[in-house]
C-alpha cells in the first residue's frame, strides 16, 4: 500500500511539472513600439568662386544644377585660361562609415548656340585637395582633358573637383564678346 501511495504521490507531482513547465512556454511578454529612422544621404555641391550650396539630389528626386563663375578670373581670351572649382560635401546622417565616390562622369560638352566658339574651348578637370588649389594652373599641367577624375569623400568630408576653361590661339577675332556655356557632369556612388 505504501507502495501504491509514493507511485500515486509521483505521478500527481508529475503531472504538476509538466503543467507547470506548460504554462512557461506559453509565456508571453509585451514589447514596447520601436522606432524606424531613415538616413539622409546627402551630397552638396558650393560654387567655389560665389559660395552658393545647393544638394546634388533635389527634393523632388532630380539632379542638380550649380553654375560655376569664373568672374574673378575675369575674362576668356587666348592665351588666358580662367578657372572655377566645385566643393563636394558627405552630409549623410546615416550610421557608421558612409564612404563616396566622386566621379567627373564624362568629357565636358559646350554649347554656343551656334556662333562655333565652342570648337575653341578646351576644358580640364582635375581633383584637389582644396578649392584654393584650382587657379593653380601647374595643377593641370600633366592632365588631358579626357581625363575624368575621381575621388573618395568620406562621411561628413568634402572633396573638390577643379576646372580650367581656355580658348585655342586660332579662335577668330568675330568669335570676341560671344558666349558658351560649358556642362560638366558629376556622377557619386557609395562605397
Amino acid at each position: 500500500m505504501k507502495a501504491a501511495g509514493l507511485m500515486l504521490v509521483a505521478v500527481i507531482l508529475g503531472l504538476l511539472a509538466t503543467q507547470g513547465s506548460y504554462a512557461l512556454w506559453n509565456t508571453a511578454a509585451g514589447a514596447g513600439m520601436g522606432t524606424v529612422t531613415a538616413a539622409d544621404f546627402r551630397v552638396t555641391l558650393t560654387s567655389a568662386t560665389s559660395g552658393t550650396v545647393t544638394d546634388m539630389t533635389l527634393p523632388n528626386g532630380t539632379s542638380a544644377s550649380l553654375s560655376l563663375s569664373t568672374t574673378p578670373a575675369g575674362t576668356l581670351v587666348p592665351g588666358r585660361p580662367v578657372y572655377a572649382g566645385v566643393q563636394l560635401g558627405n552630409v549623410t546622417n546615416a550610421g557608421g562609415d558612409f564612404v563616396l565616390r566622386a566621379a567627373v562622369a564624362s568629357s565636358p560638352t559646350a554649347t554656343d548656340g551656334g556662333s562655333g566658339l565652342a570648337g575653341y574651348l578646351t576644358v580640364k578637370s582635375v581633383a584637389a585637395a582644396s578649392v584654393a588649389q584650382c587657379s593653380d594652373s601647374s595643377l593641370y599641367t600633366s592632365v588631358l582633358p579626357a581625363d575624368l577624375p575621381s575621388t573618395t569623400i568620406a562621411k561628413g568630408a568634402a572633396g573638390v573637383f577643379c576646372f580650367q576653361a581656355s580658348l585655342d590661339a586660332a579662335t577668330p577675332a568675330s568669335l570676341s564678346g560671344t558666349t558658351a556655356g560649358i556642362s560638366i557632369p558629376l556622377s557619386v556612388t557609395q562605397l
